[in-house]
């Protein structure tokens, strides 16, 4: 009985300072991040940049991860390259995606807004409003929309492989082309 209470005792113990490790590993990570400036755009000034349009997300409610915020298009055939392609793949114009991967939204009134196309996986919307919002082409693998209100929403060509939609409310929503592979759809209403 003695040498039971004395491995309780020392698995007690183990778990607590890895516990403790766990967290000031967790803690420095953080520091660090936050740490990280974004980067100062050097692009001459003639060039055609991103414009933040009345239907994009402001930042100052965007709890974003510290990640690229823009992905160049390729451009189609029928536009030339006016530079080498190694220049243009650093150069941001209005064909750019949003990316709002790992992003917290969680329990936003985000109506009106338009996520078209946009970078999503992994965002957290748990119980926000997407009531009518455009969703239409966008990559939300592995995002958290539990209890989010999609009535009406146009997830039309939407990847929501992964997606966690549990008790989300589907009503109205445009699904056509979406891919739900592995997406949990728990309670969801339709």
């Amino acid at each position: 009985m003695h040498k039971q209470n004395q491995r309780q005792g020392l698995l007690i113990i183990l778990t607590a300072v890895l516990t403790g490790a766990v967290l000031v590993a967790g803690a420095g990570i953080y520091l660090l991040l936050k740490s990280v400036e974004k980067p100062v755009s050097t692009e001459p000034s003639n060039l055609e940049e991103t414009r933040v349009s009345s239907n994009s997300v402001p930042d100052s409610n965007v709890s974003e991860a510290p990640v690229d915020t823009s992905i160049p298009v390729a451009p189609s055939p029928a536009e030339k390259p006016t530079q080498p392609l190694q220049a243009r793949s650093t150069i941001v114009t209005s064909n750019t995606r949003k990316n709002y991967g790992g992003a917290n939204f969680q329990g936003e009134d985000l109506r009106g807004k338009s996520f078209r196309q946009a970078q999503m996986g992994g965002a957290n919307l748990a119980n926000s409003n997407l009531s009518g919002v455009d969703l239409s082409g966008a990559n939300m693998g592995g995002a958290n929309l539990a209890r989010a209100n999609l009535t009406k929403a146009n997830l039309s060509n939407a990847d929501l492989r992964g997606a966690n939609l549990s008790g989300a409310n589907l009503r109205g929503a445009n699904l056509d082309g979406a891919k739900t592979d592995g997406a949990n759809l728990n309670g969801a209403l339709r």
